[in-house]
């Protein structure tokens, strides 16, 4: 996602980008917390877009963290200091909407066919 954003920014898209996650009937965030996030992406990207989302539009999440471990990865945006306000920030638009529900299983990426 936020690849696709920072590209945008030299076409002049960006803005409809962002719209466009601001307002899709449904937004699907896959494996949130895998990336290398950046305080730009966390600040200026996700925080915008979850705040939007905010108003009850469906929003998806799925990560190999818990709540607890994904604000730690938001205060961490690499190249920057840890921000734990920000990280906080992020939490407040995610954790009161979201309902955790732990899959368990075997790992079938380890599978051999």
């Amino acid at each position: 996602m936020s690849r696709k954003i920072k590209a945008s920014i030299e076409t002049g898209g960006m803005e409809q980008k962002l719209e466009a996650l601001k307002t899709v009937s449904v937004l699907i965030l896959d494996d949130i917390g895998a990336e290398a996030i950046t305080a730009w992406t966390r600040d200026e990207v996700l925080g915008p877009i979850l705040q939007r989302r905010m108003e009850k539009l469906p929003t998806i999440y799925t990560s190999n963290l818990k709540l607890d471990e994904l604000e730690q990865h938001f205060a961490r945006a690499k190249n920057s200091e840890p921000n734990y306000k920000s990280a906080a920030r992020i939490m407040e638009r995610i954790e009161p909407f979201v309902e955790y529900c732990e899959v368990k299983g075997r790992n079938r990426r380890r599978e051999r066919k």
